[in-house]
């Protein structure tokens, strides 16, 4: 299943901090409900998935820098 612009903005801005319900509301949703479309968003695989794989590319870049 394809990710929605909101939830690619979603992982990026997860990323920066880890805070799902900053990140929530930085690509786009609600405030008031950021805490539980934070979670949501988490618990989604495909979500889930692309996190998972720029951690990974995050790690090997940040290893490659410090040799």
């Amino acid at each position: 299943m394809k990710l929605t612009p909101k939830q690619i903005r979603f992982v990026d801005e997860y990323l920066i901090d880890f805070n799902a319900s900053r990140a929530a509301i930085a690509a786009g949703y609600s405030s008031s409900g950021a805490k539980v479309q934070g979670s949501r968003l988490l618990t989604n695989v495909n979500v889930r998935r692309l996190v998972e794989r720029r951690q990974d590319c995050l790690l090997y870049t940040s290893d490659a820098a410090d040799e």
